[in-house]
């Protein structure tokens, strides 16, 4: 249920969200957390709201005490997917995941990371067992994943409290980025959302140049959910069978895997990963291929000829001609 802020309220969250200095921001969310309303239907947003506010004045006390910028090895570089693998407690769900045997003051020192590999792919997997301490750590690890891996089911309640919206798929994923001009920019089509609508929602928050991301089933919760900071992540339960797991977290994301032919029809490398119902000409694109005029495609040990617009499936092998 959208939260139906009064402008006064909408007023001051925009304020908040522009302010770059932490203290200023936490005075400004300090002041909104008075003046929302209080009742059923923004229980989240205040949950959110005060992680926020602890969370700043935590960044505050330290900023305080650094006298050096220290780098944080917890922010990982990210190369290509990245899953957590969340439990809620020390137990051998990312040796049973990735092989790797982990001993528990290893998690408390350094992110934990191994591969997860299956069906020509590596997935970057780090390692989150939430229930052992260390949780400000591993919800920085939580923040930067494209996929949760939930070894135990308690830990969405508790990643739920830190504000993340777990979603069984991507369909449901809005993202916001901010622009200094431009007005406001629509990408994909939701099924819930009128496009006029959209815009006057933003715009009652102060997002007047912005870029949105929406996918189909995404809602104006959902979209108020970003707005305040209730990051949304996919998830999916492990099965520890590699193939289906790495299947499973391709499906949640809607990604397919495609092959690449050299001119001898031999397959260039791993597959590309791409979005469900991309067209050559979208893969064309990722690799930096221009004026194409078609593509050879082996489906099903099938060779056809295919134009630009040809829609792709998992585990197609093209040549770009």
């Amino acid at each position: 249920m959208v939260t139906n802020l009064t402008e006064e309220a909408k007023a001051i969250w925009s304020k908040a969200i522009m302010a770059k200095d932490p203290s200023e921001k936490l005075r400004l969310l300090q002041l909104f957390f008075s003046k929302m309303p209080h009742h059923k239907g923004t229980e989240k947003l205040e949950v959110s709201i005060k992680k926020q506010i602890a969370s700043l004045k935590e960044e505050i006390a330290e900023s305080k005490k650094k006298k050096a910028v220290r780098k944080d090895i917890w922010i990982v570089k990210k190369e290509g997917l990245l899953a957590v693998v969340v439990d809620f407690d020390f137990t051998d769900s990312f040796y049973k995941l990735t092989g790797l045997k982990v001993e528990k003051y290893e998690t408390f020192s350094r992110p934990v990371v191994a591969p997860l590999k299956a069906l020509d792919i590596v997935i970057q997997t780090y390692y989150a067992p939430i229930g052992v301490g260390n949780f400000r750590n591993f919800l920085k690890l939580i923040k930067q994943a494209d996929v949760l891996i939930i070894a135990d089911k308690r830990a969405l309640k508790l990643i739920e409290d830190e504000g993340i919206v777990p979603v069984t798929n991507k369909k449901r994923l809005v993202e916001i980025t901010r622009m200094p001009s431009g007005g406001i920019r629509i990408i994909g089509k939701s099924s819930y959302i009128n496009e006029e609508e959209l815009r006057q929602f933003l715009k009652s928050y102060g997002l007047e140049n912005c870029v949105i991301k929406i996918s189909e089933d995404a809602t104006l919760d959902d979209v108020e959910d970003y707005i305040f900071g209730r990051m949304q992540k996919v998830y999916v339960f492990p099965t520890y069978n590699k193939e289906n797991d790495v299947k499973n977290i391709l499906n949640a994301l809607g990604l397919i895997r495609v092959y690449t032919l050299d001119s001898s029809g031999a397959v260039e490398g791993p597959p590309l990963l791409v979005n469900e119902n991309s067209t050559v000409q979208d893969v064309a694109n990722k690799i930096n291929i221009k004026n194409i005029k078609f593509a050879y495609l082996i489906r099903d040990n099938t060779r056809i000829k295919v134009g630009i617009n040809f829609i792709l499936k998992d585990g197609d092998k093209i040549r770009i001609i």
